[in-house]
């Protein structure tokens, strides 16, 4: 992404919006990540292209950083199917998404040593995350 900005300020604003509204706040560390996701996420338009199953089993066979990597950008796309939404009829599960992005940020944050905090946070508030994004998707329906 080229020109990011723009992206975190609109990340930023929705975040703030869907806390207020939900009354849902996240710690810091936590809202600055879900804004970064957003950002980073708003512009793919490759949403859930692949079975994400298939693509954890992949991202486990890859090592260290290359393989937090992967699996972090698993579980930030099912963060955002998730909150969002998308292609809700063709989900195997109501918590596939809430399963599979947990497990993805999980295995994200211990693939690299020290364990990655950050990651380990993501994968402890994957549905408060959510239930933010939720949020910001009925304000927000006509995106």
């Amino acid at each position: 992404m080229k020109h990011w900005q723009p992206y975190v300020k609109a990340g930023w604003e929705i975040v703030m919006e869907a806390q207020g509204k939900s009354q849902i706040f996240l710690e810091s560390d936590v809202e600055a990540f879900l804004v970064h996701v957003i950002a980073k996420t708003l512009d793919n338009p490759n949403i859930w292209d692949q079975p994400i199953a298939i693509r954890v089993l992949t991202a486990q066979q890859l090592s260290g950083k290359t393989r937090a990597l992967a699996l972090q950008t698993i579980g930030e796309e099912c963060l955002f199917i998730n909150g969002w939404q998308i292609k809700q009829q063709r989900w195997p599960t109501k918590t596939y998404f809430v399963d599979m992005g947990e497990i993805a940020f999980g295995l994200a944050s211990t693939s690299t040593r020290p364990i990655d905090k950050l990651l380990e946070l993501a994968s402890n508030n994957f549905r408060l995350m959510s239930s933010v994004l939720k949020t910001a998707q009925l304000l927000h329906t006509k995106w």
